[in-house]
């Protein structure tokens, strides 16, 4: 389990187990409505205390978002896709889609970096692709190249049956003169 995901499970943990002790303090009446109007006319009272709590609070929520955040994440990285093959069954999930991608745009030389993302709804299979390229070449060539090699590529891996849609996203072109000249005279022929 990685470190940040236990301290995700610890945080949810203290956290139901702090909202059921409040409950049952309230329920079973250890505090006293008068102790706790005291204590908040304390807090109140003191900016100082008042700033703690803000801050204590600010943090909390940064906290749980962040971590609602990471389990959506952790959600769509668990979609799969299921079809059935002639010889039974086969489940592909959006990462053995998103490593598929990766492997076919590390070919490319004119890219710098790529993020992709994968959406399944029933049968139908998005990738988004969003590129950080080389200048110096045709980049609608480029794009071309790559949506179809990489329709080729998950096409055997998916089937037939499904539908395959690729978006490619380029939020940047980066200027390079690269030490090999091959990779210079490779980039100026695209």
């Amino acid at each position: 389990m990685k470190p940040f995901d236990f301290f995700a499970h610890v945080f949810s943990i203290f956290a139901f187990l702090t909202l059921g002790s409040l409950l049952l303090i309230v329920s079973v009446h250890i505090l006293t409505v008068e102790d706790a109007i005291a204590q908040l006319t304390q807090l109140y009272e003191s900016p100082w205390r008042s700033l703690q709590s803000g801050i204590l609070g600010i943090v909390f929520i940064t906290v749980g978002l962040g971590f609602t955040r990471m389990l959506l994440k952790k959600r769509r990285q668990e979609e799969a896709l299921i079809f059935q093959s002639e010889i039974g069954p086969i489940v592909v999930s959006s990462t053995a889609i998103e490593d598929t991608a990766k492997k076919i745009i590390k070919k490319f030389y004119l890219v710098k970096e790529a993020k992709i993302k994968t959406l399944i709804q029933g049968k139908d299979v998005e990738l988004k692709v969003r590129l950080v390229l080389w200048s110096g070449g045709r980049i609608q060539a480029l794009l071309t190249e790559i949506q179809e090699e990489m329709r080729a590529r998950v096409r055997k891996l998916l089937g037939p049956d499904n539908k395959l849609e690729i978006t490619c996203d380029i939020q940047r072109i980066e200027d390079h003169e690269a030490a090999d000249p091959e990779i210079n005279e490779r980039a100026a022929a695209l």
